[in-house]
């Protein structure tokens, strides 16, 4: 009995490892995905010569269709499309959103960045600080999904 007891405790600890883990790629998966969308809608939006508004309206809905994308592909070799883009809506909505708004009241928020040259050290430092932005709020919306999910005896869906 006492050895069970200690297997279910270290295997436990390992969940919580693995929870962590597998949060931290998802969020990756979710910053790379929904950035190379909003990094097309930016530079579409500004060789057009469109406004900020538009731009950036252009940019979410890009960054939230590569997002779904690079969530539903992969997930193609195990299960079906309404499946997968039922699980992508589900999981995914929430972190970029929640990404989106960060990254971008960043963006605004740092004196000089919107509207910088692409190869001024403004641009690099201030695109750090918002991809690590996002990525943080991203990754703690997916954590608390995920836990949600593993305490209610699911596996955890999103993403």
């Amino acid at each position: 009995m006492e050895k069970s007891h200690k297997s279910t405790h270290a295997n436990h600890g390992n969940k919580s490892m693995n929870l962590r883990k597998e949060t931290a790629k998802h969020a990756l998966r979710c910053l790379i995905g929904c950035n190379i969308g909003e990094g097309l809608g930016a530079a579409i939006g500004y060789s057009l010569g469109w406004d900020v508004v538009s731009t950036l309206i252009l940019a979410v809905g890009l960054a939230f269709a590569t997002g779904y994308a690079f969530t539903i592909i992969p997930m193609l070799r195990t299960v079906s499309l309404k499946k997968a883009v039922k699980v992508a809506f589900a999981g995914d909505t929430a972190s970029i959103a929640s990404m989106e708004t960060a990254e971008n009241t960043m963006a605004f928020l740092i004196p000089g960045f919107i509207g910088v040259a692409l190869f001024s050290a403004m641009f690099w430092l201030g695109l750090a600080i918002v991809l690590t932005t996002g990525f943080i709020v991203s990754y703690a919306i997916m954590y608390r999904m995920m836990k949600k999910a593993m305490n209610e005896g699911r596996e955890p869906s999103c993403h």
